[in-house]
């Protein structure tokens, strides 16, 4: 049972999938950058203030990605979760210190400012 826990505590960064809304609102700093990886159309719908848009689907996200700063630090969401998922592992995949924090409505349920 011990070594399990200690595996569970220890593993790489890529294998947790979501950072809690609440956390994220708690360790995010002016410095940080925050992704939505949704659509430009979702993005219009509404989205976290301060947020900039690198929608995961478009042809040119791996361009995109490839001029971020390695010296700062991403935050990345969607609607659900899933394709900030995937796009903080690619972008970890590049060195970057990324982190999934999940869901638009989780976060603002947690108190995150959206604007519409």
């Amino acid at each position: 049972m011990w070594t399990h826990l200690l595996r569970l505590l220890t593993r790489p960064a890529e294998t947790h999938d979501v950072l809690r809304p609440e956390v994220f609102l708690h360790r995010r700093r002016p410095e940080d950058v925050v992704i939505d990886v949704r659509t430009p159309e979702e993005f219009a719908q509404g989205h976290l203030e301060g947020a900039i848009n690198l929608d995961l689907m478009a042809s040119d996200f791996h361009e995109k990605v490839a001029r971020l700063d390695p010296n700062r630090t991403y935050y990345l969401y969607c609607r659900s979760g899933n394709r900030s998922g995937q796009a903080a592992r690619l972008l970890r995949k590049r060195g970057l210190e990324a982190y999934n924090i999940g869901g638009l409505e989780d976060l603002a349920r947690a108190g995150a400012t959206i604007v519409r």
